[in-house]
């Protein structure tokens, strides 16, 4: 999965599917921790290459990519 926008509107996107989450910089990547009190979902962005990397429990991951591939 891959996103070629900017950060700003990578939260965008999450603020309109209603995901919770905090944003922390690491380096070459940008890391959504999704603020829901269940999971231990994160999302993980390469600005240079545009990947998309979500990882977490497949049973919590599953619904959420799900949202996201139909998003982008």
């Amino acid at each position: 999965m891959t996103f070629h926008g900017t950060l700003a509107e990578l939260q965008d996107l999450l603020r309109t599917l209603e995901v919770p989450c905090h944003w922390e910089h690491m380096g070459p990547f940008e890391m959504a921790v999704i603020d829901d009190g269940v999971s231990n979902l994160r999302l993980n962005w390469w600005p240079a290459t545009g990947d998309l990397q979500l990882t977490g429990e497949p049973a919590q991951r599953e619904p959420l990519l799900a949202r996201l591939q139909a998003a982008l």
